[in-house]
C-alpha cells in the first residue's frame, strides 16, 4: 500500500486576556510547527480568548470576530507563505448576529473554506457554553492539498456519531480542538479520571472509524479550571503516536493516512454496519431546554429584533396547513374524521390555499379522488408528501411570523416533545418544521425551548395568552423561569405582554393548552370557555380563568372585553372525558369553523361566533369523532399569514 505519511502540528498554548498577544503567541507556535515540517496545523478551541463560558452573563462579545476575519487573514497569509493547512478555531460573529464556536479551515493556497460550527453544546456548572454559542447543524469533510480532513469541537468528542459521520463522509483525519480541564481544588471526579476518559473515548472513535485523530487542548489555569493541555495524536486503531504533558508545547508527529484502509478492510467495522437497525439512533431528543440557553433578550437574532411578530389569526391569510388523518389508533372511527377533513377543505378552499401534508403517493390519490368526487377545486390544494406519524400540525409545525415593513414571512421552530414525553411513537413529527422549510426556504429562528403552538393565543398587538398548567410544566421546560419563559414568548412572537390563566380544562393531554380555555376574537375581546354546571370538574377551572380575564389588560394596559361561551356537556364514556370545547374554532379568511358535538349548547356557542365574527360565515364541523383523539380543528390546523 502507498505510503501517504503527513507531518501534523499542534499549538497547546496558555491563553491571556489580551487577544492581539494570543494571536501573536499563536502565530509564532505555528511558524515553529512548520519549520519542523508540519503540513496540517490546528490550533486549540477558542484560541484567541480565554474561555469565558465558565461564568454565566460573561459580556464575551469583545472576543468575537466574523470569519472571514483577522484571524482568517493572518493565518490566510501564513498558510501561502508556508504552504501548509490551518485549522483556526474561534468565537465567530456571524452576519446574522449569531454567536458561533467555529472553527475556520484554511487550505495551502490560503483559501478559506466554510466553518465548522460546534454541533454539541454543554450546559453544566463552569461550562454555560449553551449561553454564548449557538450550535451547528452538520458536519462538514475538508478536502484538503495532504488528505481530507474533519473537524469537531471539545465537546463533540464524546458523541460517536459525530466521529463516525465525518468517517463515513470520507475524513481520514479528525482534529478536535478542546478547552478541557480539572476543577481547581477538586479531588479526582466520583465516576474516575476525567483526563483518561478524555483520551479514552476518542482513541476509540479513531479505532471505530480506521481514522486517524488528533486532539489539542489549552494549558494553564483560568479561573477556576485548571487546564490539563495533554494534546496527543493517534492513528487509525488508536496507538498513541505522540503526547505532550501540561505546558505550553508545540507537537509536531508523523502520520501515515494509508493505514486507515489497513484497518478497515482488516476489521470490517464500517462495511459490517446494519444501520437498518440504528433507527434508536435518530429518534428525536426528548430536550428540555434545546441547544441554546443564552437568555432570549440578549440574542441578537430574535423575531421581533429582526421585525418580526406573529400576526393574530383573524388577519389575511395566504395558506392553512393541514396533515391527512391515517392512524386508526387515533381516531378509531377514521371514516368519519376523514369526512370532518374534507368538510374543513371544503369550506376554506376558496378563500386559502389548502397545504396537505400526505404520507405517499397511494394516500395522494385516494385524498385526490375523495377532493373531486366533492367537487372541490384542486388547483387550490397542495400536496405535500411527508413522514409524519399524526395530524397535530399545531403543536408540532412551525409558528409563522411577519415582518411587515419588510414583506417576509419566517417561521420558529420550537422543540415538540409529545407534550411531555407523553407519547414515544410521535416524537418524530419534531421534523415537520424543517422538513417544510426544504419546501419554502424560509428564514427559520429555533428558540431551543419546547412548546406547541395550541398552548399560545395572540392579538397580533403585543399580547399572548397561554397557561401555566402547560408552559410551567416540569415535563416542558423545567429549568426556566416564569419570568424566563416570558422573555421567549416576546422575543420570538414579538410581543410585549403575556396573560397567564392558570389551568386548562379535564380531559385534556396537552396539559392545558389555551386554545381549548381561551381566544383573541379581536384586538381586545378574548373569548371564554365557562361551564355552567357547579358539580362540573371543570366549573371552578374556568371561573379563575374568567376572572383573570377580567382583571386583565391588553398590551396598552387598556381592559380586555371578556365573553364567555358555554362548555358543550361531557363528551366521552364514563371513564374517559374527551377535551371537547367550542374554542378550538379556526379563524379563516371568510369563514370560521367550529367544532360542534351533537351538543344542546352546539346552536348557542355558534350564535356567539355570528355575533362576533359578523363578517364571516360561521360553519359548524361535526369533530364528535375527531375529539376521539384529543384534538380538534384548531389542533390539526396552522394558518399561514399573508405579508
Amino acid at each position: 500500500m502507498d505510503d501517504r505519511s503527513v507531518k501534523i502540528g499542534l499549538i497547546q498554548m496558555a491563553v491571556s486576556e489580551d487577544p492581539a498577544r494570543n494571536l501573536e503567541r499563536t502565530l509564532a507556535a505555528a511558524r515553529t510547527a512548520a519549520a519542523r515540517g508540519a503540513r496540517i496545523i490546528c490550533l486549540q478551541e477558542l484560541y484567541r480568548s480565554p474561555y469565558f463560558p465558565q461564568s454565566q452573563g460573561a459580556d464575551a462579545a469583545g472576543y468575537a470576530e466574523p470569519i472571514p476575519g483577522e484571524s482568517t487573514e493572518v493565518f490566510a497569509g501564513f498558510a501561502r507563505r508556508h504552504h501548509v493547512v490551518v485549522v483556526v478555531p474561534v468565537f465567530e460573529k456571524g452576519e446574522d448576529g449569531r454567536f458561533s464556536n467555529a472553527a475556520a479551515v484554511i487550505n495551502s493556497d490560503g483559501s478559506l473554506m466554510p466553518p465548522y460550527h460546534k454541533v454539541h453544546v454543554p450546559y453544566d456548572p463552569l461550562f454555560y457554553e449553551k449561553e454564548y454559542f449557538y450550535p451547528g447543524d452538520c458536519y462538514r469533510v475538508y478536502e484538503t492539498t495532504y488528505g481530507r480532513i474533519g473537524v469537531l469541537i471539545c465537546y463533540d468528542q464524546w458523541f460517536p456519531e459525530a466521529a463516525r459521520s465525518l468517517a463515513l463522509d470520507g475524513a481520514e483525519i479528525i482534529f478536535y480542538p478542546t478547552a478541557i480541564g480539572r476543577i481547581c481544588g477538586m479531588d479526582d471526579a466520583a465516576e474516575g479520571d476525567w483526563r483518561e476518559a478524555w483520551e479514552t473515548v476518542q482513541r476509540g472513535h479513531a479505532i471505530a472509524n480506521g481514522v486517524h485523530l488528533a486532539a489539542v487542548n489549552r494549558v494553564g489555569q483560568e479561573g477556576e479550571i485548571l487546564f490539563w493541555g495533554s494534546s496527543f495524536v493517534c492513528d487509525s486503531f488508536g496507538t498513541v503516536v505522540a503526547r505532550v504533558g501540561e505546558g505550553e508545547e508545540v507537537l509536531v508527529a508523523t502520520i501515515d493516512l494509508s493505514k486507515n484502509q489497513e484497518v478497515r478492510e482488516g476489521w470490517g467495522f464500517l462495511r459490517n454496519r446494519r444501520p437498518e437497525t440504528y433507527g434508536a439512533l435518530v429518534r428525536p431528543v426528548a430536550a428540555s431546554s434545546g441547544g441554546y440557553r443564552c437568555p432570549a433578550g440578549r440574542r441578537p437574532d430574535t423575531p421581533k429584533k429582526c421585525g418580526y411578530h406573529m400576526p393574530a389569526e383573524w388577519e389575511l391569510h395566504e395558506a392553512i396547513w393541514l396533515s391527512w388523518p391515517h392512524v386508526p389508533d387515533t381516531f378509531p372511527d377514521l371514516e368519519e374524521v376523514e369526512a370532518s377533513y374534507l368538510r374543513i377543505v371544503e369550506a376554506l378552499h376558496r378563500d386559502e390555499i389548502v397545504n396537505l401534508l400526505v404520507t405517499d403517493e397511494p394516500m395522494q390519490g385516494q385524498v385526490t379522488d375523495l377532493f373531486a368526487a366533492a367537487g372541490l377545486d384542486l388547483a387550490r390544494i397542495r400536496f405535500h408528501r411527508a413522514e409524519y406519524a399524526d395530524v397535530w400540525f399545531r403543536d408540532y409545525g412551525p409558528v409563522f411570523v411577519v415582518d411587515r415593513a419588510g414583506g417576509a414571512l419566517a417561521m420558529v421552530d420550537w422543540i415538540f416533545n409529545a407534550w411531555g414525553e407523553k407519547y414515544e411513537e410521535l416524537m418524530r413529527d419534531s421534523g415537520v418544521p424543517s422538513t417544510l422549510n426544504r419546501w419554502m426556504r424560509l428564514p427559520i429562528f429555533s428558540p431551543g425551548i419546547v412548546l406547541e403552538g395550541g398552548s399560545i393565543e395572540v392579538n397580533g398587538k403585543g399580547t399572548v395568552l397561554t397557561t401555566r398548567q402547560c408552559l410551567l410544566n416540569p415535563n416542558r421546560n423545567p429549568d426556566l423561569s416564569q419570568e424566563e419563559i416570558e422573555e421567549y414568548l416576546k422575543e420570538y412572537l414579538g410581543a410585549s405582554h403575556v396573560i397567564w390563566l392558570n389551568q386548562g380544562i379535564a380531559g385534556d393531554d396537552t396539559d392545558g393548552h389555551i386554545d381549548d380555555v381561551a381566544r383573541f376574537v379581536d384586538e381586545r375581546t378574548v373569548l371564554c370557555a365557562v361551564e355552567e354546571d357547579p358539580e362540573d370538574e371543570n366549573y371552578a377551572i374556568l371561573q379563575e380563568n374568567l376572572e383573570i380575564l377580567r382583571r386583565s389588560t391588553d398590551q396598552d394596559g387598556n381592559p380586555l372585553s371578556v365573553v364567555p361561551i358555554p362548555m358543550p356537556g361531557r363528551v366521552g364514556d364514563d371513564e374517559v372525558r374527551l377535551p371537547a370545547s367550542y374554542t378550538n374554532f379556526y379563524i379563516g379568511n371568510r369563514s370560521v369553523l367550529v367544532p360542534v358535538f351533537r351538543d344542546k349548547n352546539d346552536e348557542r356557542a355558534l350564535s356567539i361566533l355570528k355575533r362576533l365574527f359578523p363578517d364571516r360565515d360561521v360553519v359548524g364541523i361535526d369533530c364528535r369523532a375527531m375529539v376521539s383523539g384529543l384534538g380538534t380543528i384548531h389542533c390539526i390546523s396552522q394558518q399561514q399569514p399573508s405579508v
